[in-house]
């Protein structure tokens, strides 16, 4: 059933251009910032190369955002949830299938958008290819990464619970353009919201004195929070 599941989601993403754009334009947005980045003005050669790459992931959060969002709204367009639950009787296995399926979408997103920042990298700064450069590169931006998936996921998990696409782009996409910056210099408990809590991933320079992996955390909890709203409500959810 599960395969099953995943043939027909592949076929609703391809179908569902809005998506589909936002797919593409989260493939192309790091190389797009990182070529029209000058952050870190103190930085030179490999750091400041790594520098402006992990700024180029922070960056493309609201678009990856807007991506996750877009996908799992679309069973809220024209009745497809109710004609999904009506044709799957188990609900869980729906459930499993469309996760599934998101987490495979971003990893290879991800993976292409690593591969496509590299080597812009490389060209960017000059820089000749190295195993250990490459080595570096895939270890501190795995963080960031790590990072960007929960908050896609996050997304998902709004667009589920509130059954739109408009909740999770209301509440993560001014949070992530500086609201919560904003928030934070006047409240101390605004370092916990899902965004600030991993900021420090992004900063390369932070990064080699030590790695705080308690964000993470902390958007776990979140996520842990979401979706066990969304899980227990859609599997309530009347569609007659």
């Amino acid at each position: 059933m599960i395969i099953a599941l995943l043939k027909s989601e592949w076929i609703k993403f391809r179908s569902y251009y809005l998506a589909l754009g936002a797919a593409l334009v989260a493939l192309v947005a790091v190389p797009f910032f990182l070529m029209n980045l000058d952050y870190s003005q103190t930085a030179v050669g490999q750091t400041k190369a790594l520098s402006e790459a992990l700024h180029a992931l922070y960056l493309a959060q609201p678009v990856i955002v807007i991506f996750a969002s877009l996908y799992f709204a679309q069973e809220f367009v024209k009745s497809g949830m109710r004609t999904n639950f009506l044709t799957v009787s188990n609900r869980k296995a729906w459930l499993a299938g469309k996760f599934l399926f998101l987490a495979v979408l971003l990893l290879v997103l991800y993976s292409v958008m690593i591969g496509s920042c590299f080597f812009v990298m490389l060209a960017r700064f000059d820089l000749d290819f190295s195993w250990p450069l490459l080595g570096k590169f895939l270890y501190y931006s795995s963080f960031g990464l790590l990072s960007n998936l929960f908050l896609a996921l996050l997304a998902a998990g709004l667009a589920l619970l509130f059954q739109s696409w408009v909740v999770p782009v209301s509440v993560l996409f001014p949070l992530l353009i500086g609201l919560s910056r904003l928030l934070a210099t006047f409240i101390k408990e605004a370092k916990y919201l899902p965004d600030l809590a991993t900021l420090n991933l992004f900063e390369y320079e932070g990064l080699q004195n030590s790695i705080d992996l308690s964000g993470l955390g902390i958007q776990l909890f979140w996520l842990a929070l979401i979706w066990s709203s969304a899980i227990f409500l859609t599997l309530k959810r009347d569609v007659r």
